[in-house]
């Protein structure tokens, strides 16, 4: 044979190899969730338990970051409601109220050698826009029950969860049901500005009596259909870790002076600028949470997509430029990047010395919160602009976590979860996923590395926009549903034996060192104070890379450029 051929031939094998590969990774790239027997759930009478939620709506309990400015005698209202309503708990569970607010109810279970389960939700709700015209069918405070949903702030977030906690756990009582495990029932009221009042303390006082948890449930995600691109099936969407959170104060400062003669460099278009390069230089994409969700309905996949994900090794290009496409699923591949807020002028003939705008950052796992901080500085920071916490003077405070630990799903607590998902609502697939958003349940990871977000509710597409929107409302079947799939997971995790099945690292007990803590305090403060390119020598300091100069062109921070790792 000549050259040619051999040649030919060899690429030929290559070729097939690949296909080989491609092929065998694309068949094993679901994961199936064992299959089980059908958990019964009760009847309930979700109208009664809608209704419950009305009266708690009517309890107007908006959280505020500055404490003196929340009204506590809603908090006070709700808490006697809740005493009306479940006489039940209140006479065989132990109610503390820490921190002026937060509410702990601990039931003994009957063997104290077994870890506990806690079930959260959180009390507090964001305001609603009240005005008639304000686009609300019904009042968002009247808890209104009517066309088989109750309507009202907090219906789904997070109110209805809570009372179906409560009914379940009314229920179990007075059916005679005694747990085994301890269970706890966490219910925070500052979760909607950060939870540094509520769920923090509540995990300071459960640490400080010794409480390890074997599985605590938190609101979260819930059963939806479209939500994974090309999944026809609704899908039960666990949350099992968060992103972190940073938001970060741009300050530009220039030369005050009249509108008529404004100088080449003006504090808002520097500012322009900053957040123009940021948009434009977006964080890294990362495929390997999209991998691991999507592995979970691998079967329901078009073969294309499923391939395409199966070998990102040779295919991740074309797949990130695919989530690239939509914000949500962009999301859920890179920290974000967000300009939320901005401040500037006040005449519109005079140029303002200064201008600034917030940006609001999500993290992705396995960056850190002064890694990010650290890129921003670098892209955007100079003699004119700085980078400056919004909070403080460092990123040590309350408005800044970095992403949680993803908790563990090769485990019986997230195979109960599916399971329960499952029987709950037939035909429905399980998924893992990453949450954007933060709950209070980042505050409970000292507790358990069992933390899951889950809220077993139906929601279409139209009802989730109604979250912190207009017309937020909750069917009567998603509440009697909620209430039997808290019944049935307090049944279930009260019988498992989750102490003999160890995590992934042989010993669920044994600590984090202290620097692979799911929540890092930074203490070292931020260098803000001599960032000014006057006191740089850039000649020494070659990765110092400043906005442009004045004669620069724009394009010196590569604004066309839309992916840097591409």
């Amino acid at each position: 044979m000549d050259l040619i051929t051999l040649i030919l031939i060899a690429l030929a094998v290559v070729f097939l190899v690949i296909v080989g590969i491609v092929l065998y990774r694309t068949s094993h790239f679901s994961i199936q969730l064992p299959e089980g027997h059908p958990i019964a759930f009760e009847e309930i009478d979700g109208e009664e338990v809608a209704r419950h939620i009305g009266l708690a709506i009517q309890m107007k309990t908006i959280s505020h970051s500055d404490p003196d400015k929340v009204d506590p005698l809603p908090f006070e209202g709700l808490r006697n409601l809740l005493q009306m309503l479940y006489p039940q708990v209140e006479e065989h569970l132990t109610r503390e109220v820490i921190n002026d607010g937060a509410l702990l109810y601990t039931w003994k279970g009957s063997e104290p050698d077994l870890d506990p389960i806690a079930l959260a939700a959180h009390q507090d709700v964001v305001p609603a826009n009240e005005a008639p015209d304000s686009g609300w069918t019904y009042p968002p405070f009247a808890g209104e029950i009517a066309d088989g949903y109750v309507w009202g702030r907090g219906a789904l977030d997070c109110k209805g969860v809570l009372i179906s906690i409560m009914e379940a756990v009314n229920n179990l009582i007075r059916e005679g049901f005694k747990p085994n495990r301890t269970v706890y029932l966490l219910f925070g009221h500052d979760e909607e500005c950060s939870g540094s009042r509520g769920a923090v303390e509540l995990t300071r006082t459960l640490k400080e009596r010794g409480v390890r948890l074997a599985l605590l449930l938190d609101e979260g995600g819930a059963i939806t259909q479209g939500s994974l691109p090309g999944i026809k099936p609704p899908v039960a969407m666990i949350g099992v870790t968060e992103k972190g959170h940073l938001t970060l104060k741009l300050k530009a400062t220039t030369q005050a002076g009249h509108a008529s003669t404004p100088s080449p460099q003006t504090s808002i278009g520097a500012l322009s600028l900053a957040i123009a390069t940021l948009e434009n230089n977006p964080f890294p994409q990362h495929l390997e949470m999209v991998e691991f969700m999507m592995s979970f309905v691998g079967d329901e996949m078009p073969f294309m997509d499923r391939l395409m994900l199966a070998n990102t090794w040779l295919f991740g290009g074309a797949v990130k430029r695919k989530m690239r496409a939509n914000p949500i699923t962009d999301a859920n591949t890179r920290t974000t990047i967000a300009p939320t807020v901005l401040r500037a002028g006040s005449a519109e003939n005079v140029l303002p010395a200064v201008a600034e705008g917030l940006i609001n950052l999500r993290i992705f796992p396995g960056e850190t919160v002064r890694e990010t901080y650290e890129r921003i500085y670098d892209l955007v920071a100079d003699e004119t602009l700085e980078v400056l916490p919004a909070h403080g003077e460092t990123l040590e405070n309350e408005h800044a976590w970095e992403p949680t630990e993803i908790s563990n799903i090769d485990s019986p607590q997230f195979r109960l979860l599916s399971h329960l998902a499952r029987s709950a609502y037939p035909q429905t697939l399980v998924a893992p996923f990453m949450m954007n958003g933060a709950t209070d349940s980042r505050h409970y990871t000292d507790l358990s590395h069992y933390i899951f977000r889950f809220s077993p509710m139906v929601l279409s597409h139209e009802d989730q926009e109604t979250v912190h929107g207009v017309n937020e409302r909750l069917s009567f079947e998603n509440a009697a549903r909620m209430v039997g799939f808290m019944q049935a997971l307090i049944r279930n995790a009260s019988e498992l034996d989750f102490e003999s099945s160890p995590d992934e690292d042989g010993d669920f007990y044994e600590e984090e060192a202290a620097e692979e803590s799911a929540i890092r305090r930074l203490e070292e403060p931020l260098p803000t104070k001599l960032l000014r390119k006057v006191e740089v020598d850039e000649e020494e300091s070659p990765d110092f890379d400043p906005l442009p100069e004045d004669d620069e062109p724009l394009v010196a921070k590569p604004l066309t450029e839309s992916d840097p790792e591409v």
